[in-house]
Parts: structure tokens; C-alpha cells; sequence
């Protein structure tokens, strides 16, 4: 029957045992390696893909990280600010405090101070018109003069102290 077609049996088969040898050779020595090369650069792809995604998921928590280590830093640095200013106003407020109270001091000390040299001034002041008053009457009880000479007299008694200076 196969003859009938052009087909001889027998070169038929080793036609065949040929093809399915070239087949198997073809098999072992190229197409064996060209897909056990193909599957290896396959899997070399995936775990450079798989580590790619890795290593940008790694790069987000980096990030992640690194943010919130700048929050954290900016708020400490924002409570560091606060606290060293809220230092400040309480060192100023203290030293505005204690500056006010010596002043306060400093002027009870001037007015008591003034108050003293003040008395002692008035004190003097009365025993030079004490004085006067003593020297003008013995004068005045010395000489029994008419009104003019006893003004006159008191002047000259007015001057006199005036020009002198008297000790307290």
C-alpha cells in the first residue's frame, strides 16, 4: 500500500530511526542546553527582579524610617526651642524680679538716707536760729536801742551769720 504511494517501506523506517536519532541528538546537544541555559537566565531574572522588588521595599521602610526619625528630631528640636525660651523668659522674669527689688531696696535706703540728712539739716538749721535768736537778744538787752538801731542790729546779726559758717 505504501508503494502504491511512492513510498518505500524501508527507507520509510530508517528515514524515521534517522529523524527520531537526529531528533534525540538535536535534544541532548541543543535543545537541552539552550532551554536548561534559558530556564537558569529565567531564574537568574526572577531573583534579580525578587531582589530588585526587595531592595525597593527595603528603600520605602528606609524612607519611612528616615522620616520619622526627622519628625521625631523636629519636635525635639521644636521642645528644645521651647524649653530654652520658656528658661529664658522665667531667668529674665527672675532677674527683672530681684533687679526690681534692689532697686526698691536702693531707694528705701536713699529716702531714709534723705530723711536723716533732712532732720539733721532742720536740726542744725534750729540750733543757727537758736543762736541768733540768743546773740540778737543779748544784744538787743545789751543796748536798749530805739526800733531803727534794734533793726539795724539784727541785720548786722543776720549778716554776720551769714557770712560765717556754723558748725552743727
Amino acid at each position: 500500500m505504501l508503494d502504491s504511494l511512492g513510498i518505500n517501506g524501508w527507507q520509510l523506517t530508517v528515514q524515521l530511526v534517522a529523524f527520531i536519532i537526529f531528533i534525540a541528538l538535536l535534544w541532548r546537544f541543543a535543545v537541552g542546553p539552550i532551554t536548561r541555559m534559558l530556564d537558569e537566565r529565567q531564574g537568574k531574572i526572577r531573583d534579580s527582579m525578587e531582589a530588585a522588588e526587595r531592595m525597593q521595599a527595603e528603600l520605602k521602610d528606609t524612607q519611612a524610617r528616615n522620616e520619622q526619625v526627622l519628625l521625631e528630631a523636629r519636635r525635639e528640636a521644636q521642645e528644645i526651642v521651647s524649653n530654652a525660651r520658656t528658661t529664658g523668659e522665667q531667668m529674665i522674669a527672675r532677674a527683672r524680679d530681684e533687679a526690681s527689688a534692689q532697686a526698691d531696696e536702693y531707694l528705701d535706703r536713699a529716702r531714709g538716707t534723705l530723711r536723716q540728712e533732712t532732720e539733721q539739716a532742720r536740726q542744725v538749721l534750729r540750733n543757727e536760729v537758736a543762736d541768733l535768736a540768743v546773740t540778737a537778744a543779748g544784744r538787743i538787752v545789751r543796748k536798749e536801742l530805739d526800733p531803727a538801731a534794734q533793726a539795724q542790729l539784727i541785720e548786722e546779726t543776720l549778716a554776720e551769720a551769714g557770712s560765717s559758717p556754723r558748725s552743727a
